[in-house]
């Protein structure tokens, strides 16, 4: 049976995404660069022979204005992270797929090699996970459900990483490359390219 990628996504709108990002940029800019992270996620999703689904937060899912339209959306169910990716996974799991991996929309170094990688690394260790360098995760994949990782964690700390890999002590884990989400502008600046084309967009008035 083919594999299981889920996509954790808000709903691109106004005043509801990368709030870090907009107390630099402003809420426009800061919506603009979460819409660029979404087609690059989608882009790379569309190269992949798993079966993608977008769990969303946030308004409808039409609000996504064409972006994931070739994907199956449900709503997250859950009071706080932890608890909507254990739901989603359980879900996963109870279709009957082997392999489940949960992604964010946050890594603009997201590539095809990544999700291959952590799907392949699942044939021999029972968790994979991709260390993001503030402390969490970008990436969490498992070959059966384990609901304990996603219980008692500081969703928005530092220790998410160090607090899972502590729950995974009898378990086999691979560890992807550590990478960077885009959360701050700091984030945002260690990935020039896609700063130029911020600024040209809007010194350009947006043509």
């Amino acid at each position: 049976m083919e594999t299981l990628v889920l996509v954790f996504a808000k709903t691109p709108v106004l005043g509801t995404v990368k709030s870090r990002l907009a107390e630099h940029l402003g809420e426009e800019k800061a919506l603009w660069v979460y819409q660029q992270l979404l087609v690059k996620t989608e882009g790379v999703l569309q190269q992949i022979f798993s079966k993608v689904v977008v769990f969303y937060a946030g308004k409808s899912p039409t609000e996504f204005s064409g972006c994931f339209k070739d994907f199956s959306k449900k709503p997250q169910q859950g009071l706080d992270l932890g608890e909507r990716m254990a739901n989603a996974f359980a879900w996963g799991f109870a279709q009957g797929y082997p392999k489940v991996v949960g992604i964010g929309t946050d890594l603009w170094d997201l590539d095809q090699g990544c999700l291959e990688g952590a799907l392949s690394a699942l044939d021999a260790t029972d968790v994979v996970l991709g260390p993001a360098n503030d402390g969490g995760y970008y990436l969490i994949g498992m070959n059966e459900f384990h609901p304990e990782l996603f219980r008692n964690k500081s969703w928005s700390g530092p220790e998410v990483l160090r607090d899972t890999l502590r729950d995974l002590q009898t378990k086999r884990v691979a560890l992807l490359a550590e990478k960077s989400d885009i959360d701050s502008y700091k984030d945002l600046v260690s990935h020039p390219a896609l700063l130029t084309r911020l600024n040209q967009y809007f010194d350009e008035g947006k043509n």
